[in-house]
């Protein structure tokens, strides 16, 4: 399965070609907010909105309020968010995309090649 890291920053929307063909992430609505995560434990910290959607597949067009350990499936996509943050250029999402098979090409305004 391969797989690329992405930030998106605030505003930003975002290309990732793959096999599954080309998703489209968009990032904003940057907030501190409580939630429960996935293990039913409650938290505090950064959550940020997120715009899914696949190009020629309008039903895959979803929004996510996600965290740092969020993970969506859109289509043949898997997300798993790894960061919800800040830096000089702004606030910004840091993801994970991976698909069956394939593809980790990105383009777009605002965004970030691999990061560690």
């Amino acid at each position: 399965m391969a797989s690329a890291t992405r930030i998106v920053y605030d505003g930003a929307m975002i290309h990732h070609r793959g096999e599954a063909g080309v998703l489209g992430i968009g990032a904003g609505n940057f907030a501190g907010e409580k939630y429960t995560d996935e293990k039913g434990t409650e938290a505090r910290r950064a959550a940020a909105g997120l715009w899914l959607v696949v190009r020629g597949h309008s039903d895959t067009t979803a929004f996510h309020r996600v965290h740092a350990g969020k993970q969506i499936r859109c289509h043949n996509f898997q997300i798993m968010v790894l960061a919800v943050g800040s830096d000089r250029r702004g606030m910004y999402v840091r993801l994970e995309v991976s698909e069956p098979g394939g593809g980790a090409n990105a383009s777009g305004r605002n965004t970030q090649g691999s990061t560690s």
